[in-house]
């Protein structure tokens, strides 16, 4: 007689699942800085493709990140110093008027963009998960080019319009305006994707769990066990 036992399944990546996932850490980072800009806040280090990082003791965007090091010299609150940054954690602030000016024009360039890509909802932000979350000290990138996507638009526009009653915003945010809702759509679609995805295959959000306790990015041909599946095998009645 055929007896049923159990034993633990394993579920390997494949390169559907490690582009969800990507799409999937951008729409989470994007949810997590949502509230804050649009309470008109921007996190210490906090990299605006297209803009440049956030300096929350000066209260202004910069090129390099809060802490950066390079020849021996650390850059902080725009300017170079000769000895290290302290890592203690600087609170979120509100961005000077001449930073909000420099949002916006940021904001005009990425519509630009966009209309130049004939993108009427496009995708959530065009370059990698970190360019919506705080950056790490000792990293930095170019930051001054846009195409960004319609994420950091999103980002751009909530944080023009939290800082209102201290900003006259001018004719590039009247426009973004007119676009928010279709932008918004475009990134609650893609969330549907996600979730549709995961729904048809459970190893993928056992896969992404394991992605956020090690710190390890989803990548195909990476194999992640639990559940059980039901193998047969020979026994006496």
């Amino acid at each position: 007689m055929v007896g049923l036992t159990g034993c633990e399944r394993k579920y390997v990546a494949t390169a559907q699942d490690e582009n969800m996932a990507k799409l999937q850490a951008k729409i989470d980072a994007l949810d997590a800085q949502k509230g804050k800009l649009m309470n008109g806040e921007v996190e210490n280090n906090f990299n605006l493709p297209g803009v440049g990082y956030y300096h929350a003791e000066a209260c202004e965007f910069f090129e390099h990140p809060y802490g950066y090091e390079q020849d021996g010299r650390w850059f902080a609150n725009g300017k170079w110093q000769e000895h290290a940054v302290a890592q203690t954690t600087v609170p979120a602030s509100r961005p000077t008027v001449e930073a909000l000016t420099k949002v916006e024009a940021a904001l005009n360039r990425e519509q630009q963009l966009l209309a130049s890509q004939g993108k009427g909802a496009p995708d959530t932000a065009g370059n990698s998960a970190s360019d919506t979350a705080p950056a790490t000290t000792g990293t930095t990138s170019n930051n001054h080019q846009g195409g960004g996507g319609v994420g950091s638009a999103l980002m751009m526009y909530w944080l023009l319009a939290g800082n209102r009653g201290s900003y006259a915003p001018g004719m590039g945010f009247q426009r973004a305006g007119a676009q928010v809702d279709s932008w918004q759509r475009g990134v609650d679609d893609q969330r549907r994707s996600v979730s549709a995805h995961a729904a048809a295959n459970p190893g993928y959000s056992r896969m992404v769990a394991q992605s956020h306790s090690t710190g390890t990015a989803v990548k195909a041909g990476q194999s992640v066990r639990g559940g059980f599946g039901r193998s047969s095998s020979p026994s006496a009645s």
